[in-house]
């Protein structure tokens, strides 16, 4: 099991392929970011296009490790934090040794309505 912390800033369009969340499978961007929905064409294995409805982001900031055991019941697997004050709850799960860059990469840079950030483990 892998922790992945990004910080993210949505953008009109995407700078490579994976710079995306579709709106299927995270339908929550909606509630913060519906002004910015957008679509794309995805090429099915047998060739077909369908137009995909979704995201495109830029990654920010990104930290793969130095999360305290009680992360683990606060924040579940692909989870959102749009907001300072659950961004400030994060920080309360960030272990000593990772503060400083944690506060330089996230806090210092997150700025609300504008970026989000994404738990994955």
């Amino acid at each position: 099991m892998g922790l992945d912390i990004y910080l993210f800033k949505t953008v009109g369009l995407p700078n490579s392929k994976t710079d995306w969340f579709s709106d299927d499978e995270y339908p929550e961007l909606k509630i913060y970011y519906s002004n910015l929905i957008t679509t794309r064409n995805v090429e099915l294995e047998d060739g077909t296009i369908i137009i995909e409805r979704g995201f495109c982001f830029e990654k920010i900031s990104y930290q793969r490790k130095g999360v305290k055991p009680i992360f683990f019941k606060n924040f579940d697997t692909d989870d959102f934090i749009f907001t300072y004050s659950r961004l400030l709850e994060l920080n309360n799960c960030i272990k000593k040794e990772y503060k400083n860059s944690f506060k330089e990469n996230f806090i210092e840079k997150f700025k609300e309505k504008e970026n989000f950030i994404f738990v994955g483990y």
